[in-house]
């Protein structure tokens, strides 16, 4: 976990389901193209495309385009910052979790 974070602050980027299930992909593949995305996700166009620039801008992953038959294909990647960011806000989630089992 960052230093600067409160050890019970989740990241307000990854709190979208969306974007959470979007990291978690792009965790278990070292590459993958929007319209795997799109699928896997049930996504939206517009949704997903929002999602992606969103990660994009906070450098939680990196894209990239190709022309494949002379039609553009989207593929991301997470970057390393993206993926720490990713065990942070799943470490928090797991400490909740293990609070809410010791209280009962």
């Amino acid at each position: 976990m960052s230093p600067e974070k409160n050890k019970y602050e989740l990241n307000h980027i990854l709190t979208s389901e969306l974007r959470f299930f979007i990291m978690t992909l792009l965790a278990m593949y070292e590459e993958v193209d929007f319209n795997f995305l799109k699928k896997e996700l049930s996504a939206s166009d517009g949704n997903l495309s929002v999602s992606l620039s969103k990660l994009e801008t906070a450098g939680f992953l990196s894209s990239r385009k190709e022309f494949i038959s002379k039609k553009p294909r989207s593929f991301y990647k997470i970057t390393e910052r993206g993926l720490q960011e990713l065990n942070d806000h799943i470490d928090t989630i797991n400490q909740f979790k293990n609070k809410i089992r010791k209280t009962k």
